[in-house]
């Protein structure tokens, strides 16, 4: 299995940090990517981890290759938008199975990335990671994307483990989903605010 992390967006609601990619915010002195590399790499359940970057994020590919190019391989999207780009990514890796990631979850654990790949299902081409709505406001974070199982909402986590050998270019493929309360899943950064309760619950757990 490969981990792909996806850190070619825009970042357009993050405001207050200047020119800092969102990527490359630090926590407790590591940026959120480096965060997520980490819990990867502690898992060992990947025989490869790619960083999919943009040119929406020049400083986040140079901090790659200059930090982590020993433990991390660039893919370069076009940055036109997370489905363009994850096809990309997806299209790049076929066949392997990839564990796709958004670079935006900096409390994400090596106990969640075991518990989602010992859960997912070879017969599943492509698992989701979601989380209950009422979970995440409860912890103060704004859901963005959003869907509905059975009656109840639940969010997008921005992980999701997906048979590229089956997911082809534009074709719509068939969603399983993994509903998991944590933390690590449920802070999404996607705002100030985001980012700020990220910085509180790391501090409180350290």
């Amino acid at each position: 299995m490969t981990a792909a992390i996806m850190c070619g967006g825009k970042g357009s609601r993050m405001r207050g940090f200047g020119n800092i990619e969102k990527p490359l915010l630090k926590l407790n002195g590591k940026t959120m990517v480096e965060l997520v590399i980490d819990s990867l790499l502690q898992s060992k359940n990947f025989t490869k981890i790619v960083a999919a970057t943009s040119s929406n994020g020049p400083n986040t590919k140079s901090y790659l290759l200059s930090n982590l190019s020993d433990k991390v391989d660039i893919i370069q999207t076009e940055g036109l938008g997370y489905s363009n780009d994850i096809s990309i990514v997806l299209n790049t890796l076929r066949p392997a199975t990839a564990f796709v990631v958004t670079a935006d979850l900096p409390l994400l654990t090596l106990k969640d990335v075991n518990r989602i790949v010992l859960n997912s299902k070879r017969e599943h081409p492509c698992t989701c990671v979601v989380s209950e709505k009422r979970y995440v406001t409860d912890i103060g974070i704004n859901p963005s994307i959003m869907l509905s199982i059975g009656s109840r909402q639940y969010c997008y986590s921005g992980i999701s483990i997906i048979d590229s050998s089956k997911a082809c270019s534009g074709a719509k493929i068939d969603e399983h989903y993994l509903i998991m309360n944590q933390k690590g899943v449920a802070v999404n950064v996607n705002t100030r605010s985001d980012f700020e309760i990220a910085e509180m619950l790391m501090s409180s757990s350290v």
